[in-house]
């Protein structure tokens, strides 16, 4: 996933108990940035994401506050969603 890729959140649950739900299943999203932690876990930042928060990297055991970033594994690439065959997924735009 590279930055401007327009991406379908696949993965909405709040894993850590973070008390606001910032990302909607089924909705797309375009990457703003991708990073990596020094753990080597990949996380991207969203456009239509834009706020700060406490944020934890659960391998790091590492709290910033920062513009809020979610695990890659949330999202697939738009065009895989279109072209995949799995017809049953709706797609909206924010």
């Amino acid at each position: 996933m590279r930055i401007g890729d327009k991406v379908v959140c696949i993965d909405d649950r709040n894993l850590y108990h973070i008390p606001v739900l910032s990302i909607c299943e089924g909705i797309i999203y375009t990457l703003s940035d991708v990073f990596q932690c020094r753990c080597g876990n990949v996380y991207v930042r969203l456009n239509e994401v834009n706020k700060f928060y406490s944020m934890w990297c659960p391998q790091c055991d590492i709290f910033e506050h920062t513009i809020m970033y979610f695990h890659v594994e949330r999202f697939r690439r738009l065009d895989e969603v279109v072209n995949s065959e799995e017809g049953d997924m709706v797609v909206e735009e924010p």
